[in-house]
């Protein structure tokens, strides 16, 4: 019995330490929709929605001057992470309910990104929990469970390559992205 119990575990840790390769994003929606399906490019009107901000690319000065980094001009706001943490900052409190209130009877795609430590398969995980804390604080501000699927793009989806820490800490977010 001990036999079959260790050679289990000795499996079991062989499968989940195998070969990382790059997979597509992690899909947790309700509705089916493909893993792997992105919609960083465009939403449905074809606007490009930016990471950070989620502005039109119209607002992109604003955004690069920091207008739009409070969400105060009705713009949803991407929620910033702490290094391998999901738990929403005390500092983003405010940004989740101005997106709450903005997001109250819309449907809405929660990406979860990570920065580039760590494996494929944690970042994954990461990014989900990270989408997943998000969408909690949304269902506890009123918004509809159903109107929110999520996804992880784990450490794919960088919107900064520098080699800082100022850079490393954009990329661990949660973006919002409307249909």
């Amino acid at each position: 019995m001990k036999k079959v119990a260790f050679l289990s575990a000795t499996v079991a840790m062989l499968v989940l330490s195998g070969c990382s390769s790059k997979e597509p994003a992690i899909d947790a929606t309700a509705n089916g929709a493909s893993a792997g399906t992105n919609v960083n490019a465009a939403g449905a009107n074809g606007s490009v929605i930016s990471p950070i901000t989620n502005a039109n690319p119209t607002d992109a000065n604003a955004a690069a001057n920091g207008a739009n980094a409070t969400g105060s001009d009705g713009k949803l706001v991407s929620i910033l992470f702490d290094y391998d943490k999901f738990d929403i900052r005390a500092d983003m409190q405010e940004a989740m309910t101005k997106n709450t209130m903005l997001l109250k009877g819309k449907t809405i795609k929660l990406e979860g990104n990570c920065d580039e430590f760590g494996s494929d398969e944690y970042n994954y995980a990461l990014g989900l929990k990270r989408a997943n804390a998000v969408k909690a604080a949304l269902i506890n501000g009123g918004v509809s469970a159903d109107a929110i699927s999520m996804t992880s793009l784990g450490e794919s989806n960088p919107v900064c390559l520098e080699k800082t820490q100022e850079c490393w800490a954009k990329n661990r977010r949660v973006d919002f992205k409307l249909p």
